[in-house]
């Protein structure tokens, strides 16, 4: 009786230093901790505010969209390379050098994607002119969509018969070609100083009724941009 009271004792003893050590294991970890062992957490509310960005945006709500953008970056600082929606934010809010970084982090995801190579330099034109900016424009693969295989050329190139392709297309392609056919037209008159013909482009690109329905981003800049203008 007395070897079983003294085996008690030790296995209670022993029972109350395990507890001791992992309450003071748990008390000396950082509260941080637990939420970075878990990155898809992470990962899921930086998708979240990405979302909530873009909503923000299509709403013309742009500062508060780079907010949530950021707010994407800080929850999962791998997001920084996807967040070409911010690039776009940036350049409605007018902070062109940000537009310019975002532009060529995304270039890196997308070496094939003609859109970010021209959006860098819509970005370099607003504060170093057209005719300064185009020889900079970035290389890109080869876009498999015609529609801006063509922008690329108008966007490079300047020429009568580029923009004139352009055009061409913004008139007789089909909804969603004349789509971004126009508004990338509207976006070049503006880079060349032309605010009229701007508008009037960026007009027959909202007005594509066809296309409106789509839940394109591209729609919803294409409004943006025209109600920012305005203002």
């Amino acid at each position: 009786m007395a070897m079983r009271c003294l085996l008690l004792i030790a296995f209670a003893l022993r029972t109350a230093s395990l507890q001791v050590s992992r309450r003071h294991l748990l008390a000396a970890a950082p509260a941080p901790l637990a939420a970075l062992a878990s990155p898809a957490v992470a990962s899921g509310d930086a998708r979240a505010f990405a979302r909530q960005g873009m909503t923000a945006f299509e709403k013309g709500e742009v500062e508060e969209s780079i907010k949530l953008f950021d707010a994407a970056e800080e929850a999962d600082p791998r997001y920084a390379t996807r967040l070409w929606q911010r690039g776009l934010s940036y350049y409605y809010a007018d902070r062109f050098k940000d537009a310019r970084k975002q532009f060529l982090m995304d270039v890196a995801e997308n070496p094939n994607d003609t859109e970010e190579a021209v959006w860098h330099l819509l970005a370099m034109a607003r504060t170093e002119g057209l005719a300064k900016a185009r020889p900079q424009m970035i290389k890109m693969g080869r876009d498999p969509r015609r529609v801006m295989r063509t922008v690329e050329e108008a966007f490079r190139n300047g020429d009568a018969e580029s923009i004139g392709a352009l055009e061409a297309i913004a008139t007789d392609g089909g909804a969603g070609d004349r789509f971004y056919a126009s508004l990338y037209r509207g976006l070049l008159a503006e880079a060349a100083g032309q605010p009229k013909v701007s508008a009037d482009w960026i007009s027959r690109a909202v007005d594509n009724r066809e296309y409106a329905q789509s839940g394109d981003y591209m729609y919803a800049l294409a409004k943006v941009h025209q109600s920012r203008r305005k203002k």
